[in-house]
């Protein structure tokens, strides 16, 4: 997104016109846009094809739930409705709906890969809502909420993103910059890190005994904050993140929590 439309969308709630003025070379460098989903506090559609968290999601008729390396059903978490997205990722064009499962082990197992599960759909003709089959006595969701996307908003890192970059003269990430990543459920923006700079892949050691980020290292392309209203809570306060390497299509998941 060029800077004359970044510059057109709504600051972050935390910038206010005088961080704004005191950051401008800082926020020249590190300004992308994200979309926030709201959960709940509004009439829903009932619309079954609508963004929602442990509703039922829309699935074919003779699909399959998705099923951890145990064989028990996962989680339904979210269903994201893309169309109705008025700002998504490049990465996520051409896509109706993305829904996202975790399994018992998903923690516990460190986000690994047959704990949980994403399905994408490019359109909902046919697809019908699925009522979740038995899971377990302590479930990740409470209470399933419609949620609605907000209109796109600026977006900035954390100071141990990756791809934070600092303008000539300033020694270090400013002060005034903390808070300024939003730790909301949201496609695209900058991953709100929790704990240390997000890396979904183990960290590569070069041939000078360096630890560095792995070559497939996945692209961020968004996050599924813990939400109160939902009852879902990843461990105490927690995000979960997802990317997909370009290269290959493959995504991955990781969680940071408090």
């Amino acid at each position: 997104m060029d800077s004359s439309r970044l510059a057109s969308l709504a600051p972050s709630p935390k910038l206010t016109p005088e961080i704004a003025q005191e950051l401008a070379p800082w926020l020249a460098l590190n300004t992308s846009a994200c979309c926030v989903l709201e959960v709940g506090g509004f009439r829903p559609s009932g619309d079954p094809a609508a963004s929602h968290f442990g509703l039922s999601p829309l699935m074919a008729a003779d699909e399959a739930w998705p099923v951890d390396a145990a064989g028990q059903p996962m989680q339904f978490i979210a269903q994201l409705n893309l169309e109705q997205a008025p700002w998504k990722p490049e990465a996520l064009q051409g896509l109706a709906l993305l829904q996202f499962f975790v399994g018992e082990k998903f923690i516990e197992s460190g986000c690994a890969p047959e704990t949980w599960a994403i399905r994408l759909r490019h359109d909902t003709a046919g697809l019908i809502p699925r009522e979740q089959p038995l899971f377990r006595d302590d479930a990740w969701i409470g209470k399933g909420f419609e949620a609605r996307w907000l209109a796109p908003q600026q977006d900035h890192p954390c100071y141990d993103d990756g791809c934070m970059r600092l303008p000539e003269g300033m020694p270090e990430f400013p002060d005034d910059a903390h808070g300024l990543c939003s730790g909301r459920t949201k496609l695209g923006g900058y991953a709100r890190s929790l704990q240390h700079e997000i890396a979904f892949l183990p960290a590569v050691e070069d041939e000078d005994s360096n630890w560095q980020p792995s070559p497939h290292e996945p692209e961020y392309l968004l996050q599924i904050d813990s939400e109160a209203k939902a009852g879902l809570n990843w461990v105490d306060g927690g995000i979960v993140y997802l990317g997909r390497n370009p290269a290959t299509g493959q995504w991955s998941a990781h969680c940071q929590f408090y």
